[in-house]
């Protein structure tokens, strides 16, 4: 067999926060680990080009500086936005046209509909118990309802904007890739939370329109779909999710029998500084204060810097099959950790209901049931218009 030399990689919201830092994380990651003659292609995506220009430049003059010669890799830039399900179909006939192939495509752009924080609510929880006050938070304050509205030729229609932003948009564009997976390392790695409470999600409201806490609701049910999508109770939906064209009768054999249905991972950045809810420059650090505060407590979950917060998402994507497969990943939610001192690790994360698997797997059923209904009514939708 020969040797593999050329990785493409997909990452979605690349230009700040927590995006930004895996961009730089998935390159020093791969550069220190792969040899000379392997080949990475970073492919990005924004909402804008200007956005997804700027970004190129940075992950480049970064690269620079660190004299890392140009044949190692290359930088790629795409514009989508998440919430827009033409954008996202468009994308996607994109890079089946211009990749051979993708080895993982890592799911991070997100959003939340926050307003603000509910400082009151906030003191009480710190005073009764700081760590889980700046862990889970529950005083976040979200507006509720939000819709996008979709643009020509889906005129008319409208999607719940964090649910399109955090799970549904990523979810369409996972399937439309499911081919270039096929042919590649098959690894779809979604960004989820500790934020991600059961009582949240609703699953006579899975797309979170009357939610009060749409983003955890939203992150719910990434956990739930990517813990239940290698099991048996959910097959009957995943199959379809999963399907890709049959390779034609020229290619080789060895192609064949390499190709296999893509894995679906989650994991999780811990805690880190990041701008999702706006604060000022005093308000921040005051932020940065506590979760510094909340290491020091013992919380395994305050990496604080986005660079340590990507580790988790990082290793999920350049680990080896078999590491993957020993510690069975697809299994388990994977958070960025880290120690006291700040020393970084990779660390599995509780979710609630799990020890209940009756529940958990009939839960995870029906999400799946109902996400695959709503993809195949919208694809139906632009493929439709496509033709016309």
């Amino acid at each position: 067999m020969l040797e593999k030399t050329q990785f493409y990689f997909l990452l979605t919201g690349a230009n700040s926060g927590l995006g930004l830092s895996l961009s730089h994380r998935l390159l020093d990651d791969f550069l220190t680990t792969h040899p000379e003659n392997h080949h990475l292609t970073l492919i990005i995506t924004t909402r804008s080009h200007s956005k997804g220009s700027a970004t190129v430049a940075l992950l480049s003059n970064y690269l620079r500086s660190r004299k890392v010669p140009i044949p190692r890799y290359t930088l790629a830039h795409h514009s989508v936005d998440l919430t827009n399900l033409v954008s996202v179909y468009t994308l996607t006939k994109t890079l089946r046209s211009t990749y051979p192939h993708l080895d993982a495509v890592i799911l991070n752009a997100g959003m939340g509909s926050f307003l603000g924080v509910d400082w009151l609510n906030c003191f009480i929880s710190l005073a009764k118990n700081w760590i889980r006050a700046v862990t889970m938070p529950t005083y976040k304050i979200q507006d509720v309802g939000w819709l996008t509205a979709q643009e020509t030729p889906l005129s008319g229609e409208s999607m719940p904007t964090v649910f399109a932003a955090n799970v549904f948009g990523h979810y369409f564009l996972a399937h439309e890739v499911v081919d270039l997976l096929v042919g590649g390392g098959g690894r779809i790695i979604w960004t989820s939370s500790l934020e991600a409470y059961a009582w949240t999600l609703s699953i006579d409201d899975l797309q979170g329109v009357r939610a009060s806490h749409s983003y955890e609701s939203s992150k719910r049910l990434t956990d739930v779909l990517a813990l239940t999508s290698g099991l048996e109770c959910t097959s009957p939906f995943t199959a379809s999710f999963f399907r890709h064209k049959q390779p034609d009768d020229n290619i080789e054999l060895e192609k064949k029998q390499n190709q296999r249905v893509p894995k679906m991972y989650v994991c999780h950045p811990g805690i880190c500084g990041t701008s999702i809810i706006p604060l000022n420059f005093i308000l921040f650090n005051c932020m940065i204060l506590a979760f510094y505060i909340a290491r020091w407590f013992g919380s395994p979950w305050h990496t604080i810097s986005t660079y340590s917060g990507a580790n988790a998402a990082s290793w999920l994507a350049l680990a080896s099959d078999d590491e993957l497969e020993d510690v069975q990943a697809p299994g388990v939610k994977w958070g960025s950790a880290c120690t006291r001192s700040g020393k970084q690790m990779v660390k599995a994360t509780d979710v609630e209901g799990e020890e209940n698997r009756l529940e958990f797997e009939e839960l995870g059923r029906e999400c799946w049931k109902q996400m695959e209904g709503l993809r195949m009514s919208w694809k139906e939708k632009l493929d439709r218009e496509a033709t016309k």
